[in-house]
């Protein structure tokens, strides 16, 4: 039987890379930068092998020779900050790209033309997104999009501060998901969570928290169990498996509840993958890493979960952003994480391990692989 080679992409501020390997994944071979003056929030493949990249300086980068070559595909995207591209799982030549100020465009024609997904526009509690709130942040952005792999015109999204939203008509019509989110979420009460000494008014606070605590993260739909679907959050680790229509919390405990990646494998067993970035009593309003830096795993949807952190350095402070964790598609499945003090790490065995790949990358945004 051929071997299926792997690509795993990093995305950063200057450029980005693709480290090869071969199906055991035991050497990789990094590739030279490419897009070296953009900033490269993540790079996409779809059903036909083409390849994106999502750049918040230019728009979308185009590459049908897996990345010896780019072009822009900008062609009808009138927001040219995009952070993310998704391809839909059923339609060959369907992509879709979320930009910058809340916009979501769509191309049947991979990539060579955009025209905007206008429906978003009456999605319930749209009025009320606004036009930028970014104070250093991703601010108002589509940041994630995940196509269905189980029905067809099934798409999800998320919009930075705005939680999840899921559409069942490709795009016409739109349903926001947050039910079971901030009823349950303890941060609301417990004893870790950030203080905002600038504000005495009580109410004030906790109408602020609510809205921050319906911020998704990112998101990861299972393959193997049709309507189940995870996130990751500011409040916790929430799942559905009834297509997001209600959420439950299955946070590993209450120190470290906040984070940003989330990721499930699709090989013989579906493990579920975060990294904490609020960990202990950390004051902060924002993320707050307190030395080890670790994975969090589950093989039973949220039941229970295992630390890991073998090989991994010590007292290292640093963030995995919400792009920046990936799994790959072979039956032994690989995962990747880069940070955003530039090393990326790998696991073959499902985090029981951890090896470095690189370092010295700068800023990981994201991270992607790809089994080709």
């Amino acid at each position: 039987m051929k071997e299926r080679p792997v690509i795993v992409s990093v995305s950063t501020e200057e450029g980005a890379f693709f480290f090869k390997s071969e199906e055991s994944r035991l050497k990789w071979a990094k590739g030279k930068r490419f897009l070296p003056r953009e900033s490269v929030n993540n790079v996409t493949m779809d059903r036909e092998g083409n390849f994106f990249a999502s750049t918040l300086t230019e728009g979308v980068f185009l590459s049908n020779d897996e990345g010896k070559t780019w072009r822009l595909s900008n062609k009808g995207l009138h927001v040219r900050k995009v952070w993310t591209v998704e391809a839909d799982r059923h339609q060959n030549g369907l992509v879709y790209a979320g930009t910058q100020y809340g916009h979501l465009f769509k191309s049947n024609n991979s990539g060579t033309s955009w025209e905007e997904v206008t429906g978003l526009y009456t999605a319930p509690n749209r009025e009320n997104w606004g036009i930028d709130w970014g104070f250093g942040t991703t601010g108002l952005t589509i940041h994630t999009i995940k196509s269905d792999p189980h029905k067809k015109g099934r798409l999800y999204i998320v919009a930075a501060g705005n939680g999840t939203y899921r559409t069942d008509d490709d795009g016409e019509t739109w349903r926001s998901l947050k039910s079971g989110i901030v009823e349950s979420c303890p941060t609301l009460r417990y004893k870790f969570r950030p203080s905002i000494p600038s504000v005495e008014d009580k109410t004030a606070v906790e109408e602020h928290l609510n809205a921050v605590h319906s911020c998704t993260h990112k998101i990861a739909l299972s393959s193997a169990k049709p309507g189940t679907i995870y996130q990751q959050n500011h409040c916790g680790v929430y799942v559905s498996t009834d297509s997001g229509n209600k959420w439950r919390d299955i946070s590993r405990s209450d120190k470290d509840r906040h984070g940003f990646p989330i990721v499930i494998t699709e090989g013989k067993r579906e493990s579920l993958f975060v990294i904490p970035a609020y960990q202990g009593e950390c004051k902060k309003h924002n993320s707050c890493i307190q030395g080890q830096i670790m994975v969090n795993r589950s093989d039973n949807d949220g039941k229970t979960w295992k630390t890991l952190s073998k090989g991994l350095p010590k007292g290292m402070h640093t963030v995995v952003l919400r792009d920046g964790m990936a799994q790959d598609s072979l039956d032994l499945p690989g995962v990747y994480f880069g940070t955003s003090t530039g090393e990326l790490f790998w696991s073959i065995d499902l985090g029981e391990t951890w090896k470095e790949l690189a370092n010295g990358l700068g800023r990981i945004q994201g991270v992607s692989a790809f089994a080709v």
